[in-house]
């Protein structure tokens, strides 16, 4: 059977640019240029005509520009996958791309085997999401019924300490929930020093700057454009790119933004960063579990003895805020300088949910390569113990049949919730 080929119209009012593009991408056998366009109106009028795979789009063009165009597209094509192009390659521009609904953005001149890598990637990207929407359309109402009746948890990896190993712990937990007809999102909600798009390899186009502008009124679009998948199929929303473009996400919609993505997924992750503010406090109200990742040190336990505080000021149950200890070396128990994992479980009147061995070389290979630690020897430590950890909270959260209640509780008026820095500093 001859292989399908990938239809491209390409639009921009350089007449040169064009016919640079049409002869490059005449020398993939899998590619077919099924038509050009000088401006936004006419690559409109053809792309409805022709049905392209791809639109290669300028984003300056004098009747239309590529925004505009794109916008409309994505109403009157949308299984065109649009590429947006520029000389341009500032934030601004791509922000400005992605919000219209283009899949990815170049930097003209595209070097040659990055155009031909986006134009098959976006083309496959379309053909996915082609298969689900008409999944969806044949069946919109058994979907939507299924959309209310899931049930998200959201799990927040906290630790007061830095360099607990908590983006590990974050990006592998979220890598090990991960099971057939299971969806799972990581968030990096480190904003200014975020690492989870590193430790996984990752190159985003946007980050959780594009989505936060948007979060009174998210597009599924752009929500799929911004979310990152990885190879394992886990979907990622990254921490802004640089430290100061942090201030463009304000902390008080980040719990929001999460709130409107439950829907969508079976598990959120939530990487966090070390501070306590009312981001963090709005996160923690909202999790199922809090796993408190710590390790085996006297500042750690300091910090964690603080920590467990915070939490029983904030009257949650004790299942909610789970130890996590990570870096644990096999002597530990013998060893006389560190502390004992039993002397942990002691002082903060916590039994350890978890204990992750330490083995940085493992780690730093994982790292490095931008896969999970679980993706490889998961009967080894550490992926066996970061697996087994992932197995207890499933368990942990399944539904379980309630006892039916006593007269006394049925008669008991409900306590109202206090606000979280009521709670926090005691007030009602």
């Amino acid at each position: 059977m001859a292989e399908k080929k990938i239809k491209i119209l390409i639009v921009d009012d350089i007449p040169e640019a064009r016919e640079r593009l049409q002869k490059l991408l005449a020398f993939e056998s899998d590619f077919e240029v099924v038509g050009m366009a000088s401006g936004g109106n006419e690559g409109i009028a053809l792309a409805r005509e022709y049905l392209p795979d791809i639109v290669l789009m300028d984003i300056n063009m004098p009747d239309m520009d590529g925004i505009s165009a794109a916008s409309e597209l994505r109403r009157s094509v949308p299984t065109a996958g649009v590429i947006m192009m520029s000389v341009q390659g500032e934030a601004e521009y791509i922000r400005r791309a992605l919000q219209a609904g283009a899949r990815d953005f170049l930097t003209k001149p595209p070097p040659t085997d990055e155009l031909y890598a986006t134009v098959r990637r976006v083309a496959e990207d379309m053909r996915s999401l082609s298969v689900l929407v008409a999944q969806s359309e044949r069946d919109e109402k058994r979907k939507l019924e299924v959309q209310e009746d899931r049930t998200t948890h959201v799990i927040a990896v906290y630790s007061p300490q830095g360099g607990a190993g908590k983006t590990t712990i974050a990006t592998n937990l979220a890598a090990a929930l991960m099971r057939e007809g299971t969806r799972v999102l990581l968030v990096d909600c480190d904003l200014q020093f975020g690492d989870v798009g590193v430790f996984l390899n990752l190159k985003p186009q946007a980050t959780i700057v594009e989505l936060i502008k948007s979060v009174d009124d998210l597009d599924t679009d752009l929500v799929n454009n911004v979310l990152v998948a990885h190879d394992s199929g886990l979907r990622v929303l990254t921490a802004p790119l640089r430290p100061e473009d942090a201030e463009y996400v304000p902390t008080a919609k980040v719990p929001l933004l999460i709130e409107k993505l439950r829907g969508l997924f079976d598990y959120i992750v939530v990487d966090m960063n070390s501070r306590v503010d009312e981001m963090a406090l709005a996160l923690f109200d909202m999790a199922s579990r809090i796993l408190l990742v710590l390790n085996p040190t006297l500042p750690a336990l300091k910090n964690g003895l603080a920590a467990m505080s915070l939490m029983d000021s904030l009257e949650y149950p004790e299942e909610k805020t789970q130890l996590v200890l990570n870096r644990v070396t096999p002597d530990l128990e013998r060893s006389k300088v560190a502390i004992a994992i039993s002397a942990f479980e002691q002082k903060l009147r916590r039994k350890a949910f978890a204990v992750i061995p330490m083995d940085e070389k493992k780690v730093l290979f994982a790292v490095n390569r931008g896969i999970s630690i679980v993706a490889k020897d998961r009967n080894q430590s550490p992926a066996r113990e970061l697996i087994a950890m992932a197995d207890s909270l499933i368990a942990s959260l399944a539904p379980k049949e309630e006892a039916p209640a006593s007269s006394q509780q049925l008669q008991a008026p409900a306590k109202q919730p206090a606000s979280r820095l009521g709670r926090l500093f005691g007030g009602g």
